[in-house]
């Protein structure tokens, strides 16, 4: 049974207790205004997944409590790798993706993309398909630009995040609409691919991609 908004909440208030002022401020936004919890069950109890770009670990920390067997969150940023660690089951690598090795059931991507140049997300992309088992699963969140008011509402958002809590690294944004996340994962060799919007009652245009790295690949 899924833990419930209420129950989150509870979560991660006991995981980032510790944690100073500007980050646990960061955490309680980030939750409020991301649908993290219409997501959370597209990675099957008992897989071993990644999250990439993994920030202060909020999806990796609902993921492990929803049966997720084990999560290797991965993240660049020191200042959030280095503080107290939430939960055993979660793996921290504080390092760029390209440090991982093996296979993995499900890789994830939430919302850490956008500063990025288009072309190294898609090199990114790249190395997510090498590492997903044949049959897997990738899950990609992002925001979808067709929705301009409330693409102006999530880089205001952005810029007192920068300005006042400056818990985010790189500049600019960089968004990629479906037709073209579609037409990125078909030519790496992704198949099965979704698109489904998450951002009822939400100021943000939310969207979840998932896609499959083939059997026989």
């Amino acid at each position: 049974m899924s833990i419930g908004y209420v129950g989150a909440l509870r979560l991660l208030h006991r995981a980032y207790s510790h944690y100073p002022t500007g980050h646990r401020l960061h955490v309680l936004i980030r939750f409020l205004t991301c649908p993290f919890l219409r997501t959370v069950g597209l990675v099957p109890p008992g897989a071993r997944a990644v999250e990439i770009g993994a920030g202060h670990g909020i999806y990796s920390t609902l993921l492990v409590h929803e049966g997720v067997r084990e999560v290797i969150a991965v993240e660049p940023d020191l200042r959030k790798t280095l503080l107290p660690n939430r939960d055993r089951r979660i793996r921290w690598i504080g390092a760029f993706d390209e440090a991982l090795q093996g296979e993995f059931d499900a890789v994830v991507v939430y919302d850490a993309t956008y500063r990025m140049p288009i072309e190294e997300q898609r090199a990114l992309f790249r190395r997510c398909f090498a590492r997903i088992k044949p049959g897997g699963l990738f899950i990609f969140k992002d925001l979808d630009p067709d929705h301009p008011f409330k693409m102006k509402w999530a880089r205001f958002q952005e810029w007192l995040s920068d300005k006042f809590l400056g818990v985010s690294i790189g500049r600019g944004f960089n968004y990629q609409g479906r037709a073209e996340v579609e037409r990125t994962f078909t030519e790496i060799g992704f198949e099965r691919f979704e698109a489904r919007p998450i951002d009822r009652g939400y100021p943000h245009s939310h969207i979840i991609y998932t896609a499959r790295r083939p059997l026989n690949s």
